[in-house]
């Protein structure tokens, strides 16, 4: 191979892995997917990936390339993952040369959020909505998280782009402490609100329960330390959470409002049948998959949900999530199959109802009041129910081939 020839593709391999790890990309399918690149047009590659850098080595018979980058993680984006795939298996057919995808990667990359402000905070009333329906509550809660989810969605707003700066290492502390504060001062005025259940669903989105699923996940596939990174990351961000819940509701004791006597009605579980797609489709904007895909996404949501919840009705809890990721996984191979699309366009959206990022928020919040055993229990089940989801996938990737790494 010249190595001229050898440095393109060298170079567009590079430029492919960074696109995979800015769209969210756990390590081991980075690395798999990188690995499978490297086969496909004639080079030798080793890739460790780490949620803040990529080392990578290239080599053929005559040349050797090593490569360290430092990487921001960006969160899951659906919409550019689909993006970066079609790019790539272009390149590889040979209907755009390695220049054409790297400028086309690019320009992926810096296209703008397909969703405007109104949807963002749309995105937050009705996940806060949602959620409540099915955490169970009466109507006041139903209520009051619509009211804390428009103002945190307004907060979000705000949010930094990219998450360097303090307002953006601190940003869920600071949605938390504002979360809490407008819950206790409702509690206030309606006694029969229960502020713990409103500020769950009211922070739902920022519950880092995939980022603690995908963690695991790394860590049973042998990357030990991206997924210990990843998992004290997630670990992190349950703390800012859990210290801005405790210092909102501390601001709100020194506030001193009259009481309101009225009697609120329990929410009727039919209402979740009506709230379940609406909760599904707003994966839709969380994940910032592509806009023509949304069926998709809704229907990953529904099915991921109901599949553990009819097995958890007969199996229990950690063989309920346990099959419910099984179905998830051996479903999101089939969708890559018949559609030619990442499986992560089905199993992200499928998987988002099921991670137990709210047991993570619980544990600490026990913690916090000195109930070290509720802790600690509390703490033992998010990371069982983790694994079994993790297992559960991996078995439905055994049971359906994956169509590739990606």
């Amino acid at each position: 191979m010249e190595k001229s020839q050898f440095q393109r593709r060298v170079n567009f391999i590079l430029k492919f892995g960074r696109a995979l790890h800015t769209v969210g990309s756990p390590a081991h399918t980075l690395e798999g997917t990188l690995q499978d690149m490297c086969q496909l047009v004639g080079i030798k590659g080793h890739i460790v990936s780490l949620p803040t850098a990529i080392f990578t080595t290239f080599s053929d018979e005559e040349s050797e390339v090593t490569k360290v980058e430092r990487v921001v993680p960006m969160g899951v984006n659906l919409g550019k993952l689909s993006l970066v795939d079609s790019v790539a298996r272009s390149v590889i057919h040979g209907k755009q040369t390695y220049e054409e995808g790297s400028q086309a990667l690019d320009d992926i990359l810096k296209s703008s959020d397909p969703y405007g402000a109104f949807m963002r905070v749309l995105c937050f009333i009705l996940s806060a909505a949602g959620f409540m329906v099915l955490f169970g509550g009466s109507w006041i809660d139903f209520i009051a998280s619509i009211i804390v989810g428009s103002i945190i969605g307004l907060i979000s707003l705000l949010q930094p782009a990219h998450g360097i700066g303090l307002i953006a290492q601190m940003f869920e502390a600071i949605v938390a402490i504002v979360a809490a504060f407008m819950a206790y001062l409702l509690a206030k005025v309606f006694p029969q609100l229960n502020a713990g259940v409103v500020i769950l669903s009211s922070l739902i989105i920022f519950m880092p329960g995939l980022f603690i699923t995908i963690a695991i996940a790394e860590i049973a596939t042998q990357n030990l330390t991206s997924g210990t990174s990843r998992l004290m990351g997630g670990i992190m961000i349950l703390l800012k959470l859990t210290f801005g819940v405790f210092i909102g509701a501390k601001i709100s004791s020194y506030f001193h409002l009259p009481s309101l006597t009225f009697s609120f009605s329990v929410i009727p579980d039919w209402l979740i049948f009506l709230t379940l797609p609406v909760t599904a489709l707003m994966s839709t904007v969380i994940f910032k998959a592509n806009k023509s895909d949304w069926i998709w996404v809704m229907t990953a949501g529904i099915y991921g949900y109901a599949s553990a919840k009819v097995s958890t009705h007969f199996f229990g809890p950690e063989m309920g999530i346990l099959l419910g990721g099984f179905f998830v996984g051996a479903m999101s191979n089939i969708f890559a199959r018949l559609k030619d699309r990442p499986s992560s366009l089905f199993q992200f959206p499928g998987i988002i109802l099921l991670v137990p990022g709210s047991m993570g928020y619980r544990s600490f919040s026990f913690l916090f009041d000195k109930d070290i055993i509720g802790g600690l229990g509390t703490a033992f089940g998010m990371i069982t129910l983790a694994m079994a989801l993790v297992v559960g996938i991996f078995l439905g990737n055994i049971l359906i081939k994956p169509r590739r790494s990606l």
